[in-house]
């Protein structure tokens, strides 16, 4: 048997945020592109990088919910999150409480409207792991079992419990033990994943190009310049007296993919995904700053 639980308000409120977390990036690439200081410019930017990793995230997440469902056989349930698989084994289920009886904490970790997945503490059961869509306690079903408890929501619980039990008297078909499996649990699965030191090579490859672009033009740059960026009279982003303070850039563009690559790493240890979305959050900005850096030596 195949379960999904009712997805249609958080998917609505993950594609708001997504929407809205990048709006705010583009916005702060825009901002910081025609700032006129420079302190402010740097904030931009690193405010873009941030909100453009927050909505890659949330894109994520809603992709995670558009995913969750709950599989059930005779060796077991079988929640699926996202790169996350959760399998309980069957035999290992005592019972089934209703949310109504004895009501919903508060939830830490991915939660909002519609979509709640992480864990609480219930005292009268001790901490369960949520994987529920739910908005009120009636549409929440306990799973106690041996180890840990499950928190879900399907839209029949009385038919679902009876599909337990009717497996559970045929019994299992295999030996099944209780486990989670992730598409990356330790910080050095990244060095094993190929995907990820791709991208993470690909942004270091982009941070490296914008030194090269000042490079080629270095020497062909006089020793005092007055830059303009955009290249207009009307809004310069720095008017500078040494050809030094071309390198402004690309300094502001490596110190925000070292924060990039550190938060994309230290992410991808606990999903694969999310570490994914940072890193190229972090390789996209790059080439904005390559044509950034680009615009600025033209207007030389």
């Amino acid at each position: 048997m195949y379960y999904q639980p009712p997805r249609a308000l958080g998917l609505l409120v993950g594609a708001v945020l997504t929407l809205w977390s990048a709006g705010i990036g583009i916005l702060l690439i825009n901002f910081g592109l025609t700032a006129d200081v420079e302190l402010l410019a740097i904030a931009a930017y690193a405010g873009a990088a941030t909100s453009i990793g927050l909505a890659l995230l949330f894109a994520y997440w809603t992709y995670a919910l558009a995913t969750l469902s709950y599989a059930l056989d005779r060796n077991g349930l079988v929640i699926t999150w996202g790169a996350t698989r959760q399998v309980i084994p069957l035999q290992a289920i005592e019972r089934l409480v209703p949310g109504a009886s004895i009501g919903v904490p508060r939830v830490r970790g991915v939660t909002w409207l519609g979509y709640h997945v992480g864990r609480a503490q219930i005292q009268r059961i001790g901490e369960v792991l949520f994987y529920s869509t739910h908005q009120t306690a009636d549409q929440v079903l306990y799973v106690m079992t041996t180890e840990l408890n499950y928190a879900i929501s399907v839209e029949n619980p009385a038919d679902f419990a009876r599909h337990i039990q009717i497996r559970l008297d045929l019994g299992p078909t295999a030996d099944v033990t209780h486990h989670v499996e992730r598409s990356a649990a330790s910080l050095q699965a990244f060095w094993n994943d190929r995907v990820g030191l791709l991208i993470a090579a690909a942004a270091l490859a982009a941070g490296a190009a914008i030194w090269g672009v000042v490079a080629l033009r270095w020497t062909g740059l006089p020793a005092t310049l007055e830059l303009h960026f955009p290249p207009t009279e009307r809004l310069p982003l720095v008017q500078v007296v040494g050809r030094r303070a071309i390198l402004e850039l690309p300094q502001v563009a490596t110190a925000i993919l070292a924060i990039n690559l550190l938060v994309g790493v230290a992410l991808h240890a606990w999903d694969r995904a999310a570490g994914y979305a940072v890193l190229m959050a972090g390789a996209a900005l790059q080439v904005v700053f390559i044509v950034a850096v680009q615009v600025a030596l033209r207007a030389v």
